[in-house]
């Protein structure tokens, strides 16, 4: 537990020792390039180097920024007091920048969101680097070094300076720490071969040749521009921070040999210049680059979506395939069911008629033969009972014509023997004669029904339509029609009587309707109910019917 605290605190000192290296080491390059007072450069990298150490380690290595920064400034022979309050000043200004981009504006050093380069550009790039450059140029004139005159100018060059670190030299430093590789392919790295020669050549053509590069031609800078856009779409960030950082170097290194856009008749004014440009260009660059990668993480963040979209729909559609089926079973095992629920029902009336024609029937008339032969008896004797014999066995007749038609109801036998549409003939003669009404079968007498579930039913619903005439339409002439076309086999029964409201028919729980209406479900068809032309009610039930044949 000890050693842990001091081993804690050895790596914080190492880090320090090598920060402050760093710092001297990269100080000493800006401080070649000093325009006032020999402490105040337009190139300043240490600004970045320091921003990007306590953002990555912590205010742990903050001496090595202080170390480092007033070595360099006693190296160029700035007074002690002078050089403390410059390393007080860069000090300040790195922790300052690193509390606001961590603490307010929540900075990720990926810079992949266009939110952090902005935070990078304004709290770091220009609020952060006014510290270093108020107490920087504040200790100058204090230890005489710059007129207090011109502590405006000052100040701006120091700024200016600073402002090329944050922005051109942080960004590869915080690439390198947050980003891998991004050559994975030899086409790739052909491809970044071939950027790093244009990219060379033409930064040489703009700021390096003599006899190519006129002063004062600003817009000949811009024709750097298309090849850090291909950095920053080819590249991601290593590319666009990598291209900015080339072309700063070879821009200052023609500004201040006199050749390019940039440079002019004064050494100052041309690093003014070359700074200004170099910190747009970064600028440019950097938000480019943060705009591609929230593009390109929007379109991965769309296609997982897409791909999330997909798999759930290919779920759902199995699951509504496996709940189809399923229920089709169900339907296919209830409609089984139906069937043989009716076929027993049928059963059950066919045994019924058969035992109350074979049954009660037979009975009565062996009633009726000994009422008969009762009768021969007594009037043979000449008692006057004869007559009441006689009309007992009226009686008995006419309850066996009465069983021998509900037998024909219940067990229509012509079915089995003759078919469907005998059946029906059967049907309507039965209909003329018990009820007095003019009852007609229209059909081909060919035509023929080989499936037994199918005939009972249309006979059940030739049978209810014809008793829901003779109740309620006050009808003189009914019509049974059994037809056959196109693969549809259709059974209509029509009245001339008062006619039904379609509308009410198709709203009525009225059991006959809902009978017929059931049937013809369990054979797969519809039944319609309308007015004809006769003012009058046709019931039709039409269903697709391979059975039906000429015979």
């Amino acid at each position: 537990m000890v050693a842990e605290p001091s081993r804690t605190r050895c790596r914080a000192c190492l880090d320090s020792a090598c920060l402050a290296l760093l710092y001297f080491a990269s100080a000493k390059i800006g401080l070649v390039y000093a325009v006032v007072g020999g402490a105040i450069s337009l190139v300043w990298p240490p600004s970045g180097i320091a921003l990007v150490a306590v953002l990555a380690f912590g205010k742990r290595v903050s001496p090595g920024i202080a170390a480092g920064s007033f070595l360099a400034n006693v190296s160029a022979d700035v007074p002690l007091p002078a050089a403390a309050g410059i390393a007080t000043g860069a000090t300040l200004a790195a922790l300052a920048a690193a509390h606001l981009l961590q603490h307010q504006a929540r900075f990720q050093i990926a810079l992949n969101r266009t939110r952090d380069v902005l935070a990078l550009i304004l709290l770091a790039a220009i609020l952060g680097t006014t510290i270093s450059a108020f107490v920087g140029v504040t200790s100058l004139v204090a230890g005489g070094l710059v007129p207090l005159p011109g502590f405006a100018s000052a100040w701006l060059k120091w700024w200016l300076g600073d402002m090329i670190g944050v922005l051109v030299v942080a960004p590869p430093l915080l690439v390198w720490l947050s980003h891998p590789h991004p050559i994975a392919s030899t086409r790739k790295a052909v491809e970044a071969a071939g950027l790093v020669a244009a990219l060379g050549c033409v930064s040489y053509l703009i700021f390096g040749a003599p006899e190519l590069a006129g002063h004062g031609y600003y817009p000949a800078a811009l024709a750097i521009v298309p090849f850090i856009i291909w950095a920053a779409l080819r590249f991601d960030h290593w590319g666009a921070s990598l291209a900015i950082l080339a072309v700063s170097i070879v821009a200052i290194w023609g500004t201040t040999g006199g050749t390019g856009p940039l440079a002019a008749d004064s050494p100052v004014d041309s690093l003014v210049r070359w700074s200004t440009f170099v910190n747009l260009l970064a600028v440019t660059g950097l938000l480019l680059v943060a705009s591609h990668a929230e593009t390109q993480r929007a379109q991965t963040e769309l296609r997982a979506s897409h791909a999330e979209l997909e798999r759930r729909v290919r779920e759902r559609t199995a699951s509504l395939a496996r709940t189809n089926a399923e229920l089709r079973e169900e339907m296919t095992a209830r409609r089984r069911l139906e069937r043989k629920l009716v076929r027993v029902g049928d059963e059950q009336l066919k045994a019924t008629g058969r035992e109350l024609h074979d049954g009660l029937g037979q009975h009565l008339t062996s009633i009726g033969l000994y009422g008969a032969t009762l009768e021969h008896k007594l009037r043979a004797q000449g008692h006057p009972e004869a007559c009441d014999a006689e009309r007992i066995v009226t009686l008995v007749k006419q309850a066996v014509a009465m069983i021998q038609a509900i037998a024909r109801g219940l067990y229509p036998a012509a079915l089995e023997s003759a078919g469907l549409v005998a059946a029906l003939r059967n049907l309507a003669e039965s209909t003329h004669s018990l009820k007095k009404i003019d009852c007609v079968l229209r059909s081909a007498p060919e035509l023929q029904l080989r499936d037994s579930l199918v005939v009972i039913n249309l006979y059940r619903i030739a049978q209810e339509a014809i008793n829901n005439a003779l109740k309620y339409s006050q009808a003189r002439h009914i019509w049974i029609d059994l037809s056959c076309s196109d693969g549809m086999l259709t059974l209509s029964v029509s009245d001339d009587g008062i006619g039904i409201d379609p509308a009410s028919a198709d709203r009525s729980e009225g059991l006959g309707l809902h009978n017929m209406r059931h049937r013809a479900n369990l054979l797969g068809g519809s039944c319609a109910i309308d007015r004809n032309a006769h003012g009058g009610t046709t019931v039709a039930i039409s269903y697709p019917v391979a059975e039906a044949s000429a015979s």
